[in-house]
């Protein structure tokens, strides 16, 4: 079993707009983070489930989620993790979502947390293949890299042991800032890695050795059939075809 943390905080660079706090853009009947809640209570291997995120959410998690517990936000995404982890206080793994994701399922959360278990990697991230994404969800448009084995986009997950949380944390900082930008993250992690990228040499296993080195710990890129896990909603052409597709599954 490992405790999963839902990342509901707010942008304050987009104060005053429906994406100050996504989590609580509503689609059809429910709340963004509604479709995220529903999968991560309904997985099979996760004890705990924690929300990071605005006070505004509090009283929502306790009248509908009362399973659910609740941290208040703090500045950015890497504050509002490392809260999180003192919170849980446990050395459970920690399965990290953001709180936009609509058609996300426990299957697909199921399936990521298996094959990270079974890799016995330190941090696990997980990546789909183009054709999959474009023939579940053609018109979601997301930001793709290619490598030997493919064109992959990652998802709005990870899974990580606390203990390496620390020595992770300022360069993790910067890839999260970059996580939009493939040669902006490559650049990061080394320029062998970013001749490799833009010469299209580069392997998913020399991703895995040079991140595992430059953080000092076991890396793995796990490879899902589950476009869900990275379909989230970042802008108004997004919550259309988001809204397109959820009425498809009514």
């Amino acid at each position: 079993m490992i405790n999963a943390v839902i990342l509901a905080g707010s942008d304050k660079n987009k104060s005053g707009t429906p994406y100050e706090c996504k989590a609580l853009i509503k689609i059809g009947e429910k709340y963004l983070i509604e479709y995220v809640l529903d999968a991560v209570c309904s997985s099979k291997h996760i004890s705990r489930r924690v929300v990071v995120g605005p006070v505004q959410l509090k009283e929502f998690l306790i009248s509908m989620y009362p399973q659910v517990e609740f941290v208040e936000e703090d500045t950015s995404i890497m504050k509002n993790a490392k809260k999180a982890i003192e919170f849980l206080n446990d050395d459970k793994k920690i399965l990290f979502l953001t709180a936009d994701l609509p058609f996300i399922t426990a299957e697909a959360i199921d399936h990521f947390i298996e094959e990270s278990i079974k890799s016995g990697a330190d941090i696990c991230y997980p990546i789909v293949e183009k054709s999959i994404n474009d023939e579940k969800y053609p018109q979601m448009k997301r930001t793709y890299g290619t490598v030997k084995e493919g064109t992959f986009t990652g998802g709005n997950a990870i899974i990580i042991t606390p203990s390496v949380f620390e020595k992770c944390y300022s360069l993790a900082e910067k890839l999260v800032e970059k996580r939009k930008n493939p040669i902006a993250m490559a650049r990061l992690i080394g320029p062998t890695i970013l001749l490799l990228f833009l010469t299209k040499r580069l392997s998913i296993q020399k991703v895995e050795k040079r991140v595992s080195k430059v953080f000092k710990v076991k890396a793995k890129a796990i490879i899902s059939t589950y476009p869900e896990l990275g379909q989230d909603v970042d802008k108004d052409s997004d919550l259309m075809v988001a809204k397109f597709y959820l009425e498809k599954k009514m």
